[in-house]
């Protein structure tokens, strides 16, 4: 009898959380502000740019074509709409875009300096912001100021800043202090328009891409970390991380409305740098996709098969590996969709040293997640 009190207890229980998730609003919109790592194609309309990946085999995975996307399938910013069922978002430029989910904003190459890669055909974050003031605007005049203002209060905004800036210039306690004004600033921005759900992924390890591996073998470098890495570029990374980590901390305090966590890929990566077999990847190192030493001293996409073509002429034989799922890094700088995806549910349901103050499961309680990722 008592066993099936309890029963009946867990059932009830059951059923008033069932209810509960099912009167929670969904998520409206998503807006998304960074580099290479979320771009959703956008490069791909910027008249000129030197930064595009819309060849092939990018692209290859998911959409079966290139996209703009600086892997062969999705990025986190897909995986994060597809979790809170919106569309995968089109970019600010694609013409004829519908918006009414949100918009991608993401620029490969960009920086949170409007220096950063200035020439190279790219959209800095100050220039994002713009283009979102574009959009908001938009949407007040077709949907009315009403409707914006609900739109935006039950919206995300998703941001990925900061490694282009490490790795263009010299970094220093000044430019650290420059970039975490310049996010200050876009943040405290969007908060004013009323986005008051904001997650910033901090810079991944960039001292362990296949890019900078390369490099390092190349100049005989023997200052590496135990997974291989340079050293002295990913404590800049961390540096730089615990600063931004130290803003999302004082933003909260100062916006108490402000429902703002901070995602750390560091700790996922460096895992599986230790043990990919462990995490279900065979190679961890070596690009999937280009050429020469990590597969990194090619450029991974088909020239042949776009307008822009690389400056160098390639010395080394192309290779683009059959199963990119076994893979963690697609080209010399981007991890594969697979990548990706390991990253995307340790977001969600990470630990302390990956997300703070919370992960996204918590960060999403009072709305309805139609999909949310499984357990990594």
């Amino acid at each position: 009898m008592e066993a099936f009190k309890v029963l009946v207890i867990v059932l009830v229980a059951c059923i008033m959380i069932s209810q509960a998730a099912s009167t929670n609003p969904p998520v409206q919109g998503l807006f998304v502000f960074g580099n290479s790592a979320l771009d959703g194609g956008q490069n791909t309309y910027i008249p000129g740019s030197k930064i595009v990946s819309a060849i092939p085999p990018y692209g290859k995975t998911y959409f079966s074509k290139p996209t703009g996307r600086w892997t062969d399938g999705r990025t986190i910013a897909d995986f994060l709409a597809q979790a809170l069922g919106l569309p995968l978002l089109p970019p600010f430029l694609e013409p004829g875009a519908n918006f009414s989910s949100g918009v991608n904003f993401a620029s490969a190459g960009a920086g949170l300096l409007d220096e950063t890669n200035a020439h190279q055909g790219v959209i800095s974050m100050k220039q994002q912001l713009r283009q979102f003031r574009n959009v908001t605007n938009e949407y007040k005049k077709e949907k009315g100021v009403e409707f914006t203002n609900q739109l935006l209060r039950n919206s995300v905004a998703l941001f990925s800043m900061g490694a282009n800036d490490i790795a263009n210039a010299v970094p220093s306690s000044f430019l650290f202090q420059e970039m975490i004004q310049a996010y200050s600033s876009a943040i405290q921005e969007i908060y004013n328009y009323g986005i008051k759900h904001i997650i910033i992924l901090l810079a991944p390890p960039i001292g362990c891409t296949p890019n900078l591996r390369a490099v390092s073998a190349q100049s005989r470098n023997t200052n590496l970390t135990p997974e291989g890495c340079i050293g002295i570029i990913n404590t800049f990374v961390d540096s730089y991380n615990t600063k931004l980590l130290n803003l999302a901390v004082k933003l909260h305090n100062d916006y108490r409305d402000l429902n703002i966590a901070t995602l750390n890929p560091s700790p996922i990566i460096l895992n599986v740098l230790r043990n990919p077999q462990k995490y279900g990847f065979k190679e961890a190192e070596k690009a999937c996709c280009g050429g020469g030493p990590f597969n990194a001293a090619e450029f991974c996409g088909d020239a042949d098969k776009h307008d822009w073509k690389p400056d160098h002429k390639n010395k080394y034989t192309k290779f683009v590996c059959n199963n990119p799922k076994d893979y963690l890094y697609f080209d010399s700088n981007h991890f594969t969709e697979a990548g990706y995806w390991f990253v995307m549910k340790n977001f969600w349901h990470g630990s302390y040293n990956i997300a703070r103050p919370s992960n996204l499961n918590f960060f999403f309680q009072g709305f309805n997640i139609p999909n949310p990722p499984p357990t990594p």
